[in-house]
């Protein structure tokens, strides 16, 4: 007898949350989905339905998931949890899987490697790319020393993954409801903290971690 999969989708993009649930219709049997693109949303579904699996972009409409993921971790310990992201592996992969994420997959991967990564996810074991397994190794080994960029707590990462974006100081405090000014110390906190003056020298130094942990 196949296995049931109750599948939670959460994306703020419904052209992604399509594409996943038609490769799991094509490729898999017994998958069930709902969908949501907003933390809210996703909070209220898992107080309404026993999921065995959630699928979690890092970014909803209303907010980040990195911020919540404790909490849905703490509150639901035996779910599986993959990240589907196009949120770089190199700076967020540890980080998510350190909060309880049971995985971490980029919409960059191709269709093939996201149906590997879902058979692997379905059968309840985690998907980690090699170069994140590699990344992680090197760090509990400490091959590496430690970067700026893991000093940021998670409000400068969301604040720094807007501004990497190109989105203003005013937009960025409407989506996560908080003052200007308290927005633009974040920025300032970043920066001091990546040794940077300037967005460009900021993308700069990301640059080069990327590269250095690639």
């Amino acid at each position: 007898m196949a296995l049931t999969h109750h599948i939670l989708i959460a994306d703020d993009h419904s052209i992604i949350r399509r594409g996943l649930k038609f490769i799991l219709d094509a490729h898999f049997t017994g998958c069930y989905v709902n969908e949501a693109d907003t933390i809210k949303e996703v909070k209220n579904l898992l107080d309404s339905f026993a999921f065995s699996h959630l699928i979690f972009d890092m970014q909803m409409l209303d907010d980040n998931i990195i911020e919540h993921l404790p909490e849905i971790r703490k509150l639901y310990p035996n779910i599986p949890i993959l990240i589907y992201t196009m949120s770089p592996e190199e700076i967020y992969g540890k980080r998510m899987l350190d909060k309880g994420a049971t995985g971490f997959l980029s919409k960059q991967s191709s269709e093939a490697v996201v149906i590997e990564a879902l058979d692997l996810f379905l059968s309840g074991k985690a998907y980690i790319s090699r170069e994140l397994k590699e990344r992680m190794s090197r760090d509990d080994l400490k091959f590496t020393p430690e970067s700026p960029i893991d000093s940021l707590s998670d409000r400068e990462l969301i604040v720094m993954n807007y501004i990497m974006k190109g989105t203003g100081v005013k937009e960025i405090s409407l989506k996560l409801d908080l003052k200007p000014t308290t927005v633009a110390t974040y920025k300032a906190r970043i920066f001091n903290k990546l040794g940077v003056s300037n967005v460009m020298d900021m993308r700069n130094v990301l640059e080069v971690y990327k590269y250095a942990n690639s």
